[in-house]
């Protein structure tokens, strides 16, 4: 067995984390799942419904809603700017696989969540999945920012070579 590497935790980011769990997943899911998508797609757990409920989740409300409440949370608590938080979004989308890595694990649940969990127990549901989203997205997250950090303190000294103290 190899050797774990700890870490130190970092506060910021796991309050960032907390944050937008708490404002986002707990509160905000609960208003677009329980009350506003079966005003738009009924209440039914038949697969035409399900799959209008999971493609709308996956192609609309994640990407223009749900992740982007994350890296604007996160700016928030970072002291970044809207612009930034948005840079870095569309960074981890197009470089680290975000969009592929949510839709591979999301689009299955919420097909049970949907499906086949009622009503009143989607989003404790949806709770206990995302926590151990919440462990791969900040993973995505922090990789692309140990990648922002080596482009910041790459500098060419001859226009070709990049010297990596400074």
């Amino acid at each position: 067995l190899g050797e774990i590497e700890e870490t130190p935790l970092e506060k910021r980011r796991t309050f960032a984390f907390l944050l937008y769990g708490g404002l986002y997943q707990g509160m905000a899911q609960q208003v677009i799942f329980n009350e506003i998508f079966p005003i738009l797609f009924g209440q039914g757990t038949d697969f035409p419904t399900v799959i209008s409920k999971v493609l709308f989740d996956s192609l609309v409300i994640t990407p223009f809603i749900c992740l982007p409440v994350a890296y604007i949370v996160k700016s928030v608590i970072f002291r970044y700017s809207f612009n930034e938080a948005m840079s870095r979004y569309k960074d981890d989308v197009l470089n680290n696989g975000l969009l592929v890595k949510y839709w591979s694990l999301w689009a299955p649940v919420q097909c049970l969540t949907f499906g086949v969990v009622p009503q009143h127990l989607r989003i404790i549901f949806i709770a206990f999945v995302s926590f151990f989203w919440l462990i791969i997205f900040s993973s995505i997250t922090a990789k692309g920012q140990k990648e922002r950090d080596l482009d910041d303190s790459c500098t060419l000294e001859d226009g070709v070579s990049c010297r990596i103290d400074g």
